[in-house]
Parts: C-alpha cells; structure tokens; sequence
C-alpha cells in the first residue's frame, strides 16, 4: 500500500482486489480522521498476503464514535421551583 496523507493506494492486484472486496473504490480510498491510515495499510497488505481476517477489517472501518449521552429535552419538562427564575 502506498499512503499519501489519509488517501491509501493499492500497489499490487492482490490489494486493489482486498479494497474491491470491502467495496471500496480502490483508486482513492480515504481513510476516515479516526482512524490511523498506516494501521488500515497494514490490515489491508496483510489480507493481500492471504494472513488477515476480512471480517476484523470491516469492523474496523465500521467503528463509530461513542454516542453523546441522550439528554432530556427541557421544552418538554416542567420545570422545578428552583428553575423558575432563569428564565
């Protein structure tokens, strides 16, 4: 894999059919701000070398951030007697 910046390019057949098979376009396949691009490079040679795991690879590029706390809507709450002079 080469890597310029966050843009990972396939050097050989072997990973342009890796980022193929995660459905990628394998010409200009940006790496996402969260992730490290040298590690999805290093996941995506070793499945071109046939010792990686594809399913391991996808969650990978699945990760999300961790959700904000839900907080309740204070449109929809009365409000308390302590709250009353704020507003």
């Amino acid at each position: 894999m080469r890597i310029q910046g966050r843009i990972l390019r396939a050097s050989n057949l072997a990973e342009r059919r890796v980022l193929l098979a995660l459905g990628v376009d394998h010409h200009n396949f940006k790496v996402s701000r969260r992730l490290n691009p040298f590690i999805v490079a290093r996941h995506v040679k070793k499945l071109a070398a046939g010792r990686g795991d594809l399913p391991a690879l996808k969650a990978l590029l699945r990760k999300t951030h961790v959700p904000a706390p839900v907080l309740p809507d204070s449109t929809t709450e009365p409000r308390t007697d302590g709250e009353q002079h704020a507003a």
